[in-house]
């Protein structure tokens, strides 16, 4: 699972995750010793989606760098369900 995010991927990640509180930075460590479950995975994602709303999107509801940027990561982090 963790091959298949970058260092960038997994900043971006631990910086949503420690604004979400320090429940989900303790989810960053299952996923980073990959013994994380799947709904586990579903929070992840979960923060990954609200950020996007919040952030990724232009007025026109179109993704902005950043939003294609959280979706990248959120295409990573649901990769790990495949394994």
């Amino acid at each position: 699972m963790i091959t298949s995010l970058t260092n960038d991927q997994l900043r971006r990640l631990l910086g949503i995750c420690r604004s979400a509180g320090s429940f989900q930075v303790r989810l960053l460590d299952k996923l980073l010793n990959e013994k994380i479950s799947s709904s586990e995975i579903d929070e992840l994602c979960e923060l990954i989606s609200n950020e996007f709303m919040l952030n990724g999107v232009q007025k026109s509801f179109e993704p902005n760098d950043y939003g294609r940027e959280l979706e990248r990561l959120l295409d990573a982090v649901n990769r790990g369900r495949l394994h």
